[in-house]
C-alpha cells in the first residue's frame, strides 16, 4: 500500500530517495517545496501550484491534467499516466479507509447518549478532518473530528465559541455533551465533538442573501457576555516581512503604514471570515454561522471589512479581468446598518479592515498566487470611493 504522506506534489516518493537519505535534499514535503533544485526561484512550482489549488498532489487537482503539466514536470514524459495511477490508488485507499472510519466512528459515538445512531454520508472527503452526518430516530447530528496535531487550546476556543454562539444564542450549531458532561473527546488521533445538524441550505452570493447576512452580522456583533479572545492575530506587524523580495514592497509597506492598530478599537464577538460560504440559512429563515475556528473577541472593523475585497472582487484567473459586486456590497451594508447612515470615519475604518483582512490571506495560497492577490488588493482599494458615492 502506498504511503501517501510521502508522495510529493509531482508524484515522486521521498521514501528511499538517496538525496534525502544522504542529506542533500531536506524533502519536498518537509521543506514546503524549498529544495536545492528550485533554489533560484525559491520554491518548487509544482508544490506551489498544488498548494494554490488545495491538492495533496497534482493528480488530485480538479484541473488535472492541465496544459501546464508537461512544462512543469518535463523530467517524466509519462507524468499524466503516472499521476492518474496514483490518483486511482489513492481513491481506492480512501474507500477502504471509509470502512475503517466507520468502525472508528461507531466507537466514538459510544461516548454520547444516542439512540441507535446511524452513520450517514461523510462530508468534505478530501479534507483531513472527519465530518459525518449521524442520524437517530429523534434528530440528526454532525460529528466532527479534527487531527490531534491541532493544539487542545484551539479546540477549547472552538468549543467555547460554539457554546456561546450556538447553545446560548442560536446563531451556530449547538454542541452536545458526552455521557461524562464533556463537550469534546480525544480518540484515535482526533479531537471529536458532536453538534447539531442544521436543516437548511448554504447561503449564496446574491443580494437577498447578502442582506440577510448583513443583518446576522450586526446581531452577532451586538452579542454580549463572552470574553475569550479570538485566535486571529489583529496585528499588522507580521506582514512587513512577507514580501521583501517583491517589486511592490514599497507600495505594500505604504499601505501597511496607513492601517491603524485594530486592537485599540472596540472589541466584540467576531467570526473573522463572514460570507455565504460560512453560513447556512435555516428552514425557518434564520442565519446560522459555521466554521468558528477563529471566532472570539476581536475587532468588528476587521470582521465587517472581510468581504469587501475578499468576496466582492470577482477575479477571472484565466484572463485576470476583475469586476466589483457593488450590488452585493450595498445589500450587505443595508442589512447591517438598516436605516442608519454609516459615517465617513466608520466607512474608512471598515475599508481599512478589508485591506488588512485581504493582506492576511496573501500567503495562504502559495507564492504563485501572490501577484494575483496583489492586483486584487489594488483593485479593491480603487472601489472604495465609488462604493461610498453609492451609499452616502
Amino acid at each position: 500500500m502506498i504511503d501517501y504522506a510521502a508522495i510529493t506534489a509531482c508524484g515522486e516518493c521521498c521514501i528511499g530517495c538517496a538525496k534525502k537519505e544522504n542529506g542533500i535534499c531536506p524533502g519536498c514535503i518537509e521543506a514546503e517545496g524549498k529544495v536545492p533544485e528550485w533554489a533560484e526561484s525559491g520554491v518548487c512550482r509544482v508544490y506551489a501550484c498544488c498548494k494554490e489549488h488545495h491538492a495533496q498532489f497534482c493528480g488530485l487537482c480538479d484541473e488535472f491534467p492541465c496544459q501546464k503539466l508537461p512544462q512543469m514536470i518535463p523530467w517524466n514524459p509519462d507524468i499524466v499516466n503516472h499521476l492518474s495511477r496514483l490518483r486511482d490508488e489513492y481513491q481506492n485507499q480512501m474507500m477502504r479507509a471509509d470502512v475503517r472510519n466507520s468502525n472508528q466512528i461507531e466507537t466514538v459515538l459510544n461516548y454520547w447518549n444516542l439512540d441507535n445512531p446511524q452513520i450517514c454520508e461523510r462530508f468534505n472527503e478530501e479534507s483531513e478532518r472527519l465530518i459525518f452526518k449521524i442520524k437517530t430516530a429523534s434528530q440528526d447530528y454532525l460529528l466532527k473530528g479534527i487531527p490531534c496535531k491541532v493544539p487542545e487550546s484551539t479546540i477549547k476556543s472552538n468549543v467555547s465559541a460554539h457554546l456561546f454562539l450556538g447553545n446560548e444564542n442560536g446563531m451556530a450549531p449547538k454542541l452536545y455533551p458526552t455521557k461524562n458532561g464533556e463537550y469534546y473527546i480525544c480518540n484515535q488521533g482526533y479531537w471529536f465533538y458532536l453538534m447539531e445538524f442544521i436543516a437548511g441550505r448554504k447561503m449564496e452570493e446574491n443580494p437577498d442573501d447578502e442582506y440577510r447576512l448583513g443583518k446576522a452580522a450586526r446581531k452577532l456583533h451586538n452579542l454580549r457576555g463572552y470574553d475569550v479572545k479570538s485566535p486571529f492575530n489583529q496585528s499588522k506587524d507580521r506582514f512587513y516581512d512577507w514580501f521583501r523580495n517583491h517589486s511592490f514592497v514599497k507600495e505594500f509597506d505604504a499601505i501597511l503604514d496607513a492601517l491603524p492598530d485594530f486592537a485599540t478599537f472596540d472589541q466584540c464577538f467576531v467570526h473573522t471570515d463572514i460570507g455565504p460560504h460560512n453560513t447556512i440559512l435555516r428552514d425557518n429563515g434564520e442565519v446560522a454561522f459555521v466554521d468558528l475556528d477563529d471566532a472570539g473577541i476581536g475587532s468588528w472593523y476587521l470582521d465587517l471589512g472581510y468581504p469587501f475585497i475578499m468576496q466582492f472582487v470577482n477575479f477571472n484567473h484565466d484572463t485576470e479581468e476583475m469586476n466589483y459586486r457593488f450590488d452585493l456590497a450595498q445589500s450587505f451594508l443595508r442589512g447591517y446598518y438598516g436605516e442608519e447612515k454609516i459615517s465617513r470615519e466608520e466607512y474608512d475604518l471598515l475599508f481599512q479592515g478589508a485591506v488588512q483582512m485581504h493582506i492576511s490571506y496573501m500567503q495562504v495560497y502559495g507564492p504563485y498566487a501572490v501577484d494575483s492577490l496583489w492586483k486584487i488588493l489594488l483593485f479593491g482599494i480603487e472601489q472604495k470611493e465609488p462604493l461610498w458615492e453609492m451609499i452616502r
